[in-house]
């Protein structure tokens, strides 16, 4: 008598196998969504706060615990320089420039447009100063001499920019310029903004060098920190401070307390001290008061 053939195609699993493949499905969808909730939903409350636009990020995840008209386009004003000090960062890395490189300043430069070190034609900087004079010091001046060692020109540079934006996933902004300078089309969402420093702080840790102090001499040339709260509160280790006509009273704050890292992004706020106050309020709110490192 001959063996009937069984078919080595596969069947539909039984019933209970179904049963059991349908629940952990959904076993795993229930686990996506508690974890987009964890990410995307604000987990803290804060007091009122003047400034418009706000967005509190976890660094270590890269999630939201607070924001407020996060992703409305704004002039973002001197917050562009975290964007320009990136590539010069990138590029020091890669080796297309040194720390040691030197700059011989023209008049264009000294008298470029907004917040400036205070720099005059024929005097000499190298990366290293201008690098201090860009992130203390805001210089518009420094900005400048950077990105002629960086690109051709501005408008190449800024091609650079808008580049790098598209790789960090910044939707919601455009580059017109390397200064910050309200411009049409130049603009950045606090979403964007906090993407963009935890990016920063994360390939280039070397910024803090330069952020986290109040004060900081470089070659024979003095820098102070534009960022009231560096040196007044230990937790906060700098980031960038940002103030135009349309763009308000601006701030990006990096804070630190043992493992436990966030950006904090305020943007236009009633005044220049409300931003620091109210970055100090969100710090507290975060890590507690501070009872030691206060002045």
């Amino acid at each position: 008598m001959k063996k009937k053939k069984t078919s080595s195609k596969p069947g539909k699993p039984p019933a209970k196998g179904r049963i059991i493949l349908l629940l952990a499905a959904a076993a795993v969808l229930v686990c996506a969504a508690a974890v987009w909730r964890h990410l995307a939903a604000p987990r803290i409350e804060l007091p009122y706060l003047t400034a418009r636009y706000a967005a509190v990020m976890d660094v270590n995840t890269g999630g939201f615990v607070y924001s407020q008209e996060m992703d409305m386009p704004r002039s973002p004003a001197s917050l562009t320089k975290l964007m320009t000090l990136f590539l010069v960062l990138d590029d020091l890395e890669s080796g297309a420039l040194d720390w040691e490189d030197t700059f011989t300043v023209t008049a264009e430069q000294a008298h470029t447009q907004g917040s400036k070190y205070g720099m005059r034609p024929g005097e000499v900087f190298t990366v290293r100063q201008l690098v201090a004079g860009t992130v203390l010091s805001s210089g518009c001046d420094c900005v400048q001499c950077l990105v002629l060692m960086c690109a051709q020109d501005e408008a190449a540079f800024v091609v650079r920019m808008n580049k790098k934006a598209k790789e960090l996933g910044m939707k919601g902004s455009n580059f017109a310029n390397a200064t910050g300078i309200d411009a049409s089309g130049h603009y950045m969402t606090a979403h964007d903004i906090a993407v963009l420093s935890r990016a920063l702080v994360r390939a280039h840790p070397e910024l803090l060098d330069f952020t986290s102090v109040p004060e900081l001499t470089v070659e024979g040339r003095e820098f102070k920190n534009m960022h009231r709260l560096v040196g007044r509160d230990s937790r906060v280790k700098g980031l960038k401070t940002g103030t135009t006509l349309i763009g308000g009273y601006n701030l990006v704050t990096l804070a630190q307390e043992g493992d436990q890292e966030y950006v904090i992004v305020l943007l236009d706020s009633n005044n220049d001290n409300s931003r620091f106050s109210e970055a100090k309020t969100v710090v507290d709110v975060l890590f507690g008061e501070e009872r030691h490192g206060q002045e």
